[in-house]
């Protein structure tokens, strides 16, 4: 024998509860409908003796175990004993008063111990996957009677499957009341099924403790199916099911009905196919790809770009002026000392000052080093620590004796170079001839290698490139980069509305790259670390298997699998007619395909109405829906391999053959599949 039993019901509110009143109509009422053998009263930090004896009262056919919802501080557990424990449980209750004075009480595993004497003989069933559930099970647990406390039919199945899990259990976790802030926790048509059958003779406490952790023996179903849930009254397998049936008989209803069963965060739903939506998850993997294969790029010309930057940082824009000041001063000097009598005297004149050497890569290299010195997290993750972290000290110590003398020399060449200038200074006061203006010649000479280089990396780089080809669900997303062909598509990919052809634009299709990056430094938009981006323009095409361009249809074929791709992050998916634009032969080899590759580890509910779809699926589960003359959905469901449906729901359960309404669903009527039957043959002779 089996008995249906709901672990998980608040029936008193505590100060961690919006408030409610207990209803004995309610909890009559739910019994009835659940067709319960038994409950636990498991109410947030406490026990209420008094009402556990009217719950008691309000459903005597019905055994009533004994609870409470415990706050530990690492989860929450519910606690369910005997009545041999009551009297333990309500003094445990009375303590927990005193520590529980708002909604943040917590107690630690030890104080339950110390506090409740009969702690190790009850059942306690840790919640799996919420927030406040458990992470790992504490070890003064271990010899007690422990489970799972799931919150759907279908978690209960996936925790069920995995080998070292602990024994779940499906609750409810209603309030017993006529009305409440949350409609869901007093919803007796959504609680109804949200119980456990255990495989036991009687509701006796001590056999159900003995008889839970066997995983074999619970289930959530009345004959014990394996990889079979029960969602409102409706067998479903957990893997591949199929929904049939005219227009207007209620499918969409019936998923809207399935939805309402679990947490939107278990369930990705592709909604019926629309074109705007393949558009946009094209648009997705186009810019995916695209972001990709461009971050790559960047990476790889990573040094380039910096060394681009970097001399677009130290620009001076007064050098070019600077530099004809100095030919100006060169000029007059000479015109000057060809007229003086006692210039040759003075070779002062011709002495150019010392040229300072930079040190500020060296200050750079200096700092990280420093950094990757003391940086622990990083030396905790090696075996020779000390041997490798000596070779870096080393490294900065004799890179900052060479930084030392370096500023020492550029301090010596700094002074002998302003006592040159004042004595040229002096000169030029008794002589009247002036001085050259100073200048860093070298400075000019390197500006113009750096430039020359600049524009022999970008001439080479700013051409045609293909990044990537990347096949995806038969497809290829192919990512190019291109250089920009007008100002337009510049201001489209930055997402900008500056002007841009005088200054950019031009330049840049000149191959004036120099101008175009001066230009480019002074725009309000640029940021150095997207410098890349401003170079080229990215075009990602999505082509057929054949490398030609995909059609609309293709396109829509290609977003549908990227959905289906992206529905794997979640355990139950529900798909509304994926078969729009799309032709059957692809229907027949990919999309069929793919959702039978998808059910393999989640649940499946397929919506069609092509029979290329419906018949070549094969799935686990057949779902047939119809409309009654009275105008009342009705749903029935079997094992495909079974050729039989049923609705268990009817006050005399009824029970068919699935071939007609399957037949009917995917060919309109018998009739109508028998004429095609019949074309198909004529066409044949």
């Amino acid at each position: 024998m089996v008995k249906k039993i709901d672990f998980h019901i608040h029936t008193v509110p505590s100060i961690k509860d919006s408030q409610f009143i207990y209803s004995s109509q309610w909890i009559k009422k739910y019994a009835k409908t659940a067709k319960l053998d038994a409950i636990a009263i498991t109410n947030h930090d406490l026990f209420d003796k008094n009402n556990f004896e009217l719950v008691k009262k309000d459903i005597p056919n019905v055994t009533v175990f004994p609870g409470m919802e415990l706050t530990l501080d690492i989860c929450h557990v519910n606690i369910v004993c005997s009545e041999e424990q009551i009297d333990d449980l309500t003094n445990f209750s009375n303590w927990l008063r005193g520590k529980h004075i708002n909604q943040t009480g917590e107690i630690s595993t030890q104080e339950l111990i110390e506090n409740f004497p009969s702690w190790n003989k009850a059942i306690y069933i840790f919640e799996l996957g919420k927030s406040n559930g458990v992470k790992n099970i504490p070890e003064e647990f271990r010899s007690t009677t422990k489970i799972g406390g799931v919150r759907n039919a279908l978690r209960f199945q996936v925790i069920k499957k995995l080998e070292d899990s602990i024994t779940p259990v499906l609750f409810s976790d209603a309030h017993a009341t006529d009305n409440d802030s949350d409609p869901d926790r007093n919803n007796i048509d959504k609680l109804k099924n949200k119980n456990t059958y255990i495989q036991v003779d009687t509701c006796n406490f001590d056999e159900i403790k003995n008889c839970i952790s066997d995983k074999t023996k619970v289930s959530i179903t009345e004959d014990n199916l394996q990889d079979v849930i029960e969602i409102n009254g409706h067998k479903l397998s957990t893997g591949l099911n199929l929904v049939v049936g005219k227009r207007g008989t209620g499918k969409t209803h019936f998923l809207n009905s399935i939805k309402e069963q679990f947490d939107s965060d278990d369930i990705y739903e592709i909604a019926q196919f629309e074109t705007a939506r393949a558009d946009e998850f094209i648009e997705k993997q186009r810019h995916e790809q695209g972001e990709v294969a461009v971050k790559d790029w960047k990476i790889n010309y990573r040094r380039q770009f910096e060394s681009i930057n970097e001399y677009l940082d130290n620009l001076d824009d007064l050098r070019s002026d600077k530099l004809e000041e100095y030919i100006k001063s060169v000029k007059t000097f000479a015109e000057g000392t060809a007229k003086s009598q006692s210039s040759q005297k003075f070779n002062l004149f011709k002495e150019v000052g010392y040229e300072v050497k930079p040190t500020k890569y060296i200050e750079d290299v200096l700092q990280k080093l420093k950094d990757l010195i003391y940086s622990d997290e990083i030396w905790k993750l090696l075996v020779t620590t000390k041997q490798n972290r000596e070779i870096f000290i080393e490294t900065y110590n004799e890179l900052r004796k060479i930084y030392m003398n370096l500023t020492l020399e550029n301090l010596m060449k700094q002074e002998v170079n302003s006592i040159t200038e004042i004595a040229k200074e002096i000169l030029e006061s008794n002589t009247g001839i002036q001085k050259v203006r100073q200048i860093e010649l070298s400075t000019f000479v390197e500006e113009v290698q750096i430039e020359k280089n600049i524009f022999n990396f970008l001439n080479n780089v700013l051409k045609e490139t293909t990044l990537r080809k990347e096949n995806i669900y038969g497809y290829q997303v192919n990512v190019q980069l291109v250089p920009f062909s007008n100002a337009n598509q510049f201001q489209s990919d930055l997402k900008i509305k500056e002007a841009v052809k005088n200054d950019l634009l031009d330049p840049y299709s000149k191959k004036d790259y120099i101008t175009f990056l001066k230009n480019l430094k002074k725009k309000s938009f640029f940021k150095a670390d997207m410098l890349g981006d401003y170079l080229m323009h990215k075009e990602v095409n999505l082509l057929d298997s054949d490398g030609t361009p995909a059609s609309g249809g293709q396109a829509v074929g290609f977003a549908l699998m990227a959905r289906i791709n992206e529905a794997r992050t979640k355990p139950m998916i529900l798909i509304d007619e994926p078969e729009a634009s799309l032709d059957n032969a692809y229907i027949r080899n990919e999309l069929n395909t793919a959702l039978k590759e998808l059910a393999r580890n989640r649940m499946v509910i397929v919506v069609t109405h092509n029979s290329t779809l419906g018949t070549l699926l094969e799935p686990d589960y057949l779902v047939v829906t119809t409309k009654d003359s009275n105008k009342q959905y009705s749903v029935l469901t079997g094992e495909f391999s079974s050729h039989k449906i049923s609705n268990t729901l009817n006050v005399t359960p009824l029970i068919e053959g699935s071939y007609d309404k399957f037949v009917e669903a995917m060919e309109s009527s018998i009739e109508a599949y028998n004429r095609k039957g019949e074309i198909y043959e004529n066409l044949r002779k």
